[in-house]
């Protein structure tokens, strides 16, 4: 017995993926830009914030930790639609991978915009200083440095 198999679109596919984008990186990057403030990079900002700094009284708010796993069941199905759009000849391997990075980005950033209700809310002073509860969120800057990378 023998067993063919048409390789065409496997082949389509390794050839998409060693012409430009393989995988996609989505949040803050050493690179991002700087807080017109304090001076601080939004990766280091969301780097504090996420983890915590308890010598600096600052509580862990996972906002990018959260978003990525909550967004990582629909990036996943966005990618299984995408696998199988490919196949069918409907879409290309970078179309779907940023598809699906938007997907994480867009989770990230959601669950930053639920970070005022979902974590410890900050210092009085903190409040004081900065006239809100949730810098974050309310000045909208850290919500627009969220960044997706392509390799």
């Amino acid at each position: 017995m023998t067993l063919k198999c048409d390789t065409r679109i496997l082949d389509s596919l390794i050839r998409q993926t060693s012409k430009g984008d393989k995988g996609a990186a989505i949040g803050y990057f050493d690179d991002s830009g700087k807080h017109p403030r304090s001076g601080a990079t939004a990766y280091e900002i969301a780097a504090i914030n996420n983890f915590g700094a308890p010598e600096s009284n600052i509580p862990e708010r996972p906002f990018v930790t959260d978003g990525a796993f909550e967004g990582e069941l629909p990036t996943s199905a966005s990618m299984k639609r995408g696998v199988r759009k490919i196949h069918k000849g409907a879409s290309t391997y970078h179309k779907e991978i940023r598809e699906a990075a938007k997907i994480q980005k867009n989770y990230i950033s959601a669950q930053l915009v639920l970070a005022q209700f979902q974590y410890a809310r900050n210092a009085e002073a903190t409040v004081a200083s900065k006239g809100f509860n949730s810098p974050m969120f309310e000045t909208g800057w850290l919500q627009k440095q969220i960044d997706i990378k392509y390799d």
